[in-house]
């Protein structure tokens, strides 16, 4: 999960358009004075600090005890007041201030008058399907198989280049795939020797695609918008798509049964979707995106330490050898690329 994001790499996430565009906007962050761990020893804390929030996303949503598309809904609901309330009183700020930036979540451009609603809503979309099926894939498999799967996103979004829909992939992007491709075959490998499940597997992968094509939209809106207006719009949308969906087609939404649950979801909502994607917005402003990339991906191993150590899962040599094929091809193409980019 980023969650998976999320506004990441919930990916919150290391390959998210709006952290490249928010750095840029700044002037960029890259060259020896910020590439060095002199002077921003706080900012790489805080990043591996969201990472483990981030990678904490899968636990929350096993122990909430309810389905995945009412943990997804309790998750975007219960964020949804933090986000606005966030929203007013900084929005008052930055009308008071005029300030040029406040460390990635306000944007000059958050007084624009113009607002691309239907792309907005178009987030919230997207974002809703990949939250929900990113939580039906962390109850069908394993909770590494579906974080490392869904680390896939960006491919997923090298594909939708191809079709003009956004930045063509560059070289390095093919010749990354085909790693990307052997990892996750080996993961699904994983699945069929009774780790997981495959079909599980595929869901984490559907959810990559949504989320992908999320990055797609929201690097549109960031010529217009805040990282936190899109967090705000995005979550809000989430929750009623998933609310209007239950109620047709599972009669009511679903809640948990034990106060566990509760403090599960709460979990989930302040802590991986608000608390690790807010230090991933700030944190990207103080550290150079290749570097910040690589940190992020403390987060699938962080969840799937935690599947092991909380949940008993048992993790064999083909996830190993798989987390391991993803890894180095999502580092590879995404490091690549933002070193050019910048």
């Amino acid at each position: 999960m980023h969650n998976t994001a999320c506004l990441k790499r919930e990916t919150l996430h290391p390959n998210d358009p709006a952290n490249e565009t928010s750095s840029h906007a700044s002037g960029g962050t890259g060259g020896a004075g910020v590439s060095a761990y002199g002077g921003m020893v706080w900012p790489v804390l805080g990043l591996l600090l969201a990472a483990s929030l981030m990678g904490l996303g899968p636990i929350f949503v096993r122990l909430s005890g309810i389905s995945a598309e009412a943990s997804a809904f309790w998750r975007a609901m219960l964020a949804a007041p933090v986000f606005w309330v966030a929203s007013q009183g900084l929005a008052i700020v930055s009308a008071k201030k005029r300030p040029s930036n406040m460390d990635g979540i306000v944007s000059d451009s958050a007084a624009r008058p113009a607002r691309k609603t239907g792309l907005l809503v178009l987030a919230g979309v997207l974002f809703a399907a990949d939250l929900m099926f990113a939580h039906l894939a962390i109850g069908m498999t394993t909770v590494a198989n579906a974080i490392l799967l869904n680390n896939l996103a960006p491919l997923f979004v090298g594909c939708f280049g191809l079709l003009g829909w956004a930045r063509r992939p560059s070289r390095r992007f093919w010749q990354g795939l085909p790693i990307a491709m052997l990892g996750a075959f080996c993961l699904f490998l994983a699945s069929s020797h009774g780790s997981g499940s495959m079909l599980g597997d595929a869901t984490a992968i559907v959810a990559a695609g949504f989320y992908g094509a999320y990055f797609v939209v929201i690097a549109k809106l960031r010529q217009d918008h805040s990282a936190l207006q899109i967090m705000l719009w995005s979550t809000i949308v989430t929750a009623i798509i998933l609310a209007l969906y239950m109620l047709v087609f599972d009669g009511g939404i679903g809640m948990p049964a034990v106060l566990g649950g509760w403090l599960a979801l709460c979990g989930l909502a302040f802590l991986t979707h608000i608390g690790g994607q807010g230090m991933v917005s700030v944190c990207f402003k103080r550290v150079d995106e290749a570097t910040g990339s690589i940190i992020l991906l403390w987060q699938p191993f962080m969840s799937a330490i935690l599947g092991a150590l909380v949940l008993g899962e048992v993790l064999n040599p083909w996830h190993a050898l798989g987390a391991a094929l993803v890894m180095v091809a999502v580092a590879y193409i995404t490091v690549r690329r933002r070193r050019r980019a910048g």
